[in-house]
């Protein structure tokens, strides 16, 4: 089984009930790799019969990952504090109440983002993967830089697709004179809105709607943050929940910035 694999597996794991030692954990997971594979154990079969030889250790060092993120902690009660006993700690209950372990699973979070975005940008898809070992390692500063990186990529890639849509060479010249003398992605993100203010109108609703929310409110979301955390003037410590939230935003918010990419290369402004 691969790390991968396992960890997934045990994220579906742990949002069922009645377990509480490792050795539960293990049997639920041979179970969904059983069912996975089409297979099914007689009533009263440990399931781990499903496991291949090293796939608990595999599932071992996932476990112990989530334990240094603070999901899970040895030890069920006062009167059994110690391993092979486990249980979800507070953070980890919520995270499963509010099906928020995604981040946690980084493997799986790429997977939806690249499901989402296909033709994703390498350079997006290489300072996000940065931003999610930071995340899961409890670094959160140096994922919210990460992640600000991202971000100021995809917005790069939207300001470029526009600039190419204008058919006004003169507009066009002076756009990208403008954009070329900026010197902040912030700046050069208020001239793509000047000229987006007018284009809207003309655009689809499903890229439209919402607009100011999901793409202006989550780019200064992630840029502040960003700003804060890499600047040690400033002082300022990103909360882990912070940097879940901006994670989970930027699936649909880079969603959304290649839609509009998509339609400034097919039209003309």
């Amino acid at each position: 089984m691969r790390l991968e694999e396992a960890r997934a597996f045990l994220m579906q794991a742990l949002r069922q009930s009645d377990w509480n030692q490792v050795g539960d954990l293990f049997m639920r997971v041979g179970d969904l790799k059983g069912r996975a594979q089409g297979l099914r154990g007689a009533p009263g079969i440990d399931s781990r019969q499903f496991l291949a030889r090293g796939d608990q250790s595999v599932l071992l060092e996932v476990i112990w990952s989530l334990i240094v993120q603070g999901i899970l902690v040895p030890g069920l009660d006062d009167s059994n504090q110690g391993w092979p006993f486990l249980r979800l700690t507070q953070y980890g209950e919520r995270c499963v109440a509010e099906d928020r372990i995604l981040p946690h699973d980084p493997d799986g979070y790429l997977k939806e983002f690249q499901s989402a975005i296909p033709n994703a940008d390498p350079t997006i898809v290489e300072y996000l993967t940065e931003s999610l070992q930071c995340y899961i390692h409890g670094l959160y500063r140096a994922g919210a830089v990460m992640l600000g990186g991202a971000s100021e990529k995809a917005v790069l890639l939207l300001v470029e697709a526009y600039s190419n849509s204008i058919g006004n060479l003169t507009t066009k010249q002076r756009f990208e004179s403008d954009s070329q003398k900026a010197q902040s992605i912030f700046r050069k993100y208020e001239l793509f809105d000047k000229q987006f203010a007018a284009i809207k109108p003309r655009m689809p609703k499903v890229l439209t709607e919402s607009i100011d929310s999901l793409l202006r409110g989550v780019f200064d979301l992630i840029r502040n943050s960003r700003n804060d955390a890499g600047h040690p003037a400033s002082g300022a410590l990103v909360d882990r929940d912070v940097l879940y939230s901006h994670l989970r935003l930027f699936v649909p918010y880079c969603q959304r910035i290649y839609g509009l990419i998509g339609w400034f290369e097919s039209n003309k402004t």
